[in-house]
């Protein structure tokens, strides 16, 4: 943890601000596994957004390979045995009272190489019912296409924090706090992204995670 922080100081030091805008996917620099619970209603509530956080990631040469299931935390999803970096995604009915105000999700590390994000189910409801104007003025089929958007960029933001692996947010895009209603209509382009800043942190933290992961397998190996 301490090198990850030593990372994102020195990224801030020279990191901008200005918002990715990359149209083209770029090639793939990392491979991520995300697992999609399909026994809390994770798969029906969140399913739909997962196109949509793939085309994101895809834009910053993220590839991410989606399963249906519980989060195997210490094998590859070839089935090859080999220890990697996986993520996991469930749902809960109702926020802990330990949850900050405004967090929608938490996670957690599991076995040597998993972390799961929670996403909390009465949470993202109110959040998506906050906005009822905007999808009233979309209109009924296009409403259904935002609230899959929202879905969609709730799943990217969350599997943004885990892969820089640090607690913080950005001043624009994706990575907000709290997402204006013109965040919400350039959802629905599919206009909002990352800033370059985000794409460093994601980079870094993904090649920090898997570097980590590596030296435990070493490890594990040499015992």
């Amino acid at each position: 943890m301490g090198s990850q922080l030593t990372t994102v100081v020195l990224l801030a030091a020279i990191g901008g601000v200005s918002t990715y805008a990359a149209q083209k996917t770029r090639p793939a620099v990392y491979v991520s596994d995300v697992y999609l619970s399909n026994r809390d209603g994770s798969s029906e509530l969140l399913g739909p957004g997962t196109v949509v956080a793939s085309g994101i990631f895809a834009k910053i040469g993220v590839h991410l390979r989606w399963h249906l299931g519980e989060l195997p935390a210490t094998r590859s999803a070839a089935g090859d045995g080999a220890i990697q970096k996986v993520f996991g995604i469930r749902t809960l009915e109702h926020a802990p009272e330990s949850a900050t105000p405004d967090a929608l999700a938490s996670a957690r590390i599991v076995g040597l190489s998993g972390t799961e994000i929670t996403v909390y189910k009465d949470r993202l409801q109110s959040f998506l019912d906050r906005h009822p104007d905007l999808v009233r003025a979309a209109g009924s089929g296009v409403g259904l296409l935002l609230r899959d958007s929202v879905a969609g960029y709730v799943l990217t933001h969350e599997l943004a924090h885990v892969m820089q692996g640090v607690a913080r947010h950005s001043e624009f895009g994706i990575l907000k706090a709290q997402w204006s209603n013109a965040d919400f209509k350039d959802m629905i382009f599919h206009k909002l992204a990352f800033t370059n800043f985000d794409v460093d942190l994601i980079h870094r933290g993904l090649a920090l995670q898997l570097a980590n992961v590596a030296a435990t397998a070493s490890n594990l190996a040499e015992r």
